[in-house]
This record gives C-alpha cells, sequence and structure tokens, in this order.
C-alpha cells in the first residue's frame, strides 16, 4: 500500500478527539489553524470554546472591538495573530459577503493567513490537495525520505509533499500527518515500532531517525532589561496602551528601559513629566521569553501627584478588563493586590 493509504488507515482508528476536528465550516476551521500556530493544542481547546461562544460567526468577530478581541485572546501569546484575525474577518465580512475565498491563493490573500494556514484551511474545508507543511509534517517527511538538505522552512519539502498528499482526502491527511509528528515521530525517541508508515521511512530502514530533520543553527535570542513600574495616582495605577509592533495594542504599565536604582528611577520619571514621584517598595523580578527576544524586568511600586499626557489611570475593574501582556502576569497580579 501507499505511505498516504497506510497513514489514513492509522488516522481512522486513532485520530485525536479535538473540538474542531470534522469540521468544515471554514471560519471554525480558519479559527483553530490561526489559534493553533506556536500554541499547544490543549491551550488552544477553551480558547476556541470561548471565542465561538462570544463570536459563534465570522460578523460576529468582524463587529468587535479590537480590544475585547484581544482581551479574550489574552494569555495565548502572538498577539499580531489576535489582530490578523480581527482584520480577516472584516474584510471576509464587509468585503467578501461573509464567504471565505475557497483556494489556498485565495486565503493568503487575507491578513495573518500565510502558507500554512492557507493549504491547512483549504484542504480541510474545501478539499484542495495542498500540503500544510508545519514543524510535525516537516519532521515526518523528512525521516521519511531521509531528506539530506538543511531545511529552513518546512516549504523546503513542498515538492515532495505534494506528489505524497492524499488527492481524495487532502483534510484527513494533513491532520493524520500532524497527529502522527505529535504522538508517534515525535522530535526525541519517536516509537517507530509503532508507526503506521515505518515500512515507507528510509531514516527508519536506516536506524538514523533522529539524524533528521537537518536543521540550522538556532539564532541566540537577544535579551533586553526592563524596569516595570507600577505607579499610584490617587487611588488608581497609570498605564497605557502599547503602540503596533510587539504586543501592539494591549496595555502595559509604565516601563523604562535598562534596570535602576531609586535615585535614577525618580530622577527619569521627572524628566518624562512625572512630579510629587515617590518609590513606595521593590518589587519582585521577572522574566519572559519570546521567540527570539528573552525580557529581564525588574519592578517598583511608586506614588506621583501628576503624570504627563498619554497615560490612563485604572482602577481594579478597568484592570481586569483591559487587555495586558502574559510577559507582564506577575506585575498585574501585584497590581491587582494594590488596587484591591
Amino acid at each position: 500500500m501507499s505511505f498516504s493509504t497506510d497513514l489514513l488507515q492509522w488516522y481512522d482508528e486513532n485520530a485525536r478527539v479535538l473540538p474542531w476536528r470534522g469540521e468544515k465550516d471554514p471560519y471554525r476551521v480558519w479559527l483553530s489553524e490561526i489559534m493553533l500556530q506556536q500554541t499547544q493544542t490543549q491551550t488552544v481547546k477553551g480558547y476556541y470554546a470561548r471565542f465561538l461562544e462570544r463570536f459563534p460567526d465570522v460578523f460576529a468577530l468582524a463587529a468587535a472591538p479590537e480590544e475585547e478581541v484581544l482581551k479574550l485572546w489574552e494569555g495565548l501569546g502572538y498577539y499580531t495573530r489576535a489582530r490578523n484575525l480581527h482584520a480577516a474577518a472584516k474584510a471576509v465580512a464587509g468585503e467578501l459577503g461573509g464567504l471565505f475565498p475557497n483556494t489556498a491563493e485565495g486565503l493568503r490573500a487575507l491578513p495573518g493567513i500565510g502558507p500554512y494556514a492557507s493549504n491547512a484551511i483549504a484542504s480541510i474545508a474545501y478539499g484542495e490537495p495542498v500540503p500544510a507543511l508545519d514543524g510535525n509534517q516537516a519532521r515526518v517527511l523528512s525521516r521519511t525520505l531521509a531528506w539530506e538538505p538543511e531545511l529552513r522552512t518546512p516549504f523546503d519539502l513542498l515538492s515532495p509533499a505534494l506528489e505524497l498528499i492524499s488527492k481524495a482526502r487532502p483534510g484527513d491527511y494533513n491532520q493524520a500527518l500532524m497527529d502522527l509528528g505529535a504522538s508517534i515521530c515525535t522530535p526525541k525517541a519517536p516509537r517507530c515500532e509503532g508507526c503506521p508508515v515505518s515500512a515507507h521511512c528510509r531514516a527508519c530502514a536506516e536506524d538514523c531517525v533522529e539524524d533528521f530533520p537537518h536543521k540550522p543553527a538556532p539564532v541566540a535570542k537577544k535579551e533586553q532589561d526592563w524596569t516595570i513600574l507600577l505607579i499610584q495616582l490617587d487611588d488608581r495605577l497609570l498605564a497605557r496602551r502599547r503602540p503596533r509592533g510587539l504586543l501592539g495594542g494591549l496595555y502595559e504599565f509604565v516601563a523604562v528601559e535598562g534596570h535602576h536604582d531609586e535615585e535614577a528611577l525618580t530622577r527619569l520619571l521627572r524628566a518624562q513629566g512625572f512630579s510629587g514621584v515617590q518609590v513606595v517598595n521593590r518589587l519582585p523580578d521577572a522574566k519572559h521569553v519570546f521567540t527570539h527576544l528573552v525580557w529581564r524586568m525588574q519592578g517598583w511600586q511608586l506614588i506621583c501627584d501628576a503624570a504627563p499626557e498619554g497615560l490612563i489611570a485604572v482602577n481594579a475593574a478597568q484592570l481586569a478588563v483591559l487587555p495586558f501582556p502574559s510577559a507582564l502576569r506577575a506585575y498585574r497580579e501585584i497590581a491587582g493586590e494594590i488596587l484591591y
């Protein structure tokens, strides 16, 4: 039997039970695929259910304020996905009459839908025979083929992937490869003895499975030092909305680059237009790791008499509903204790 036949036979008997499995509604397929990028399946389940409860269709999502979308996304990370999700919903609802494009090429014209997501959606919702090449698929295929070239991106395998994909059941085939990579053909200690396509795998035959894929050397993460400031003005805390870019559209507390002592902090804040600044307390340090960046944070609690323009003073109720990045979770929890 062929690679795809053996794979699909295994999938029919062992497919993971997931809330979005079996869906053909392109809205739901799209929502799940965007959420699953860079996020573990178990984490996505709850977010997927909450999004559908609040936004049952693309029109509901398009009509929502961006701030509400970001709040519901809070904790999933990679917030550009949420902003693009909202922008794509507006395009589909407003320009396309609520109908998603029915080809991978057409889907790629929407914000936030790249080669992987477009192929996944098109294959699952519309049956287009295009491979959804992600890390799991690339690992399985590179081992199956004993792919010697350096794998810079999963789409380096596009040509052989197009040859192997099931033309009759491309959506199931793509999901089967994802399941296989997640459960059997894992990065470390793959379970080749239980693999349904081991008979087709060159790396397995040559006993060198863990040698694949050949990846470029990892790029060292850039490290940045920040000082996070919980500044009280009367009975509220000062916050601001971040501009476009990293974590754009989310809220943050006052922050200054670098680590500073009390004297340097008060001097910096006065130069920025704060008055009556007094340090109250040193807060615990925190650290957050992004994909290519590490934030090393120290924190301070302060009070002031007046603040410059561009900041808002939030109470406990506002703190609870405004979208803050998970990078600041430790300081947000402390902020909640201060305000309550």
